[in-house]
């Protein structure tokens, strides 16, 4: 019965991608069940992977207007997993690569823009860059990446961090501004264990 639901379901849902704004499909991501993000976005232009599962709400933002590539700057790999409230900024690309683990609330933020305000002249001039989510990366709870910000490979990045700059592969990093405050050891890729100052529950 489930089956015969999704079926229907995935029918209709791609009949009004079609027809109906982008941002249509932006407001349904907060209730669809994750396949039919999956498809939806596939159908506007972005790169999923197999295995991928999306937890509701989700929520785009800056994507293009055009349906065929309106998430054209989204890629995501195979085996990725993203936690409930999880926020896109796809003004420019955002990368992420296989077997990475995204937890509730991340923001993932490509753009500054303050708009009208004079504070744009000199003190927060418009910039934006891509992020880069490394293979096998997590990203706990509630933590921020921001522009131009690469996460390396088998990378934590704790709850609540603010990550503003890039962190190499196989660190851990926590805090607001984050900072490294340890390393995770890999054996053939595999990560074995890891270490890091402060204790437990960074990455929850």
């Amino acid at each position: 019965m489930y089956g015969i639901l999704y079926c229907i379901t995935k029918i209709v849902v791609t009949a009004l991608i079609r027809v109906l704004p982008v941002e249509f499909f932006n407001r349904l991501c907060l209730v669809l069940p994750g396949r039919l993000i999956q498809h939806g976005l596939r159908q506007l232009g972005a790169s999923i992977g197999e295995n991928v599962k999306f937890m509701p709400p989700v929520v785009f933002h800056n994507f293009s207007d055009h349906h065929a590539s309106a998430f054209r700057n989204l890629t995501i790999g195979n085996n990725c997993f993203f936690g409930r409230n999880s926020f896109f900024d796809v003004q420019c690309p955002i990368i992420i690569r296989d077997n990475v683990s995204i937890a509730m609330g991340v923001m993932l933020i490509t753009h500054t823009d303050v708009g009208a305000s004079p504070l744009k002249q000199g003190y927060l001039p418009s910039t934006k860059a891509g992020i880069i989510i490394g293979e096998g990366a997590y990203i706990g709870a509630r933590a921020t990446v921001l522009q131009g910000v690469e996460v390396g490979r088998q990378a934590i990045i704790g709850a609540g961090a603010l990550l503003r700059k890039s962190a190499p592969d196989h660190t851990i990093w926590a805090g607001v501004p984050a900072r490294q405050i340890g390393t995770v050891k890999s054996v053939n890729g595999v990560v074995a264990n890891s270490h890091c100052a402060g204790g437990k529950g960074i990455a929850d």
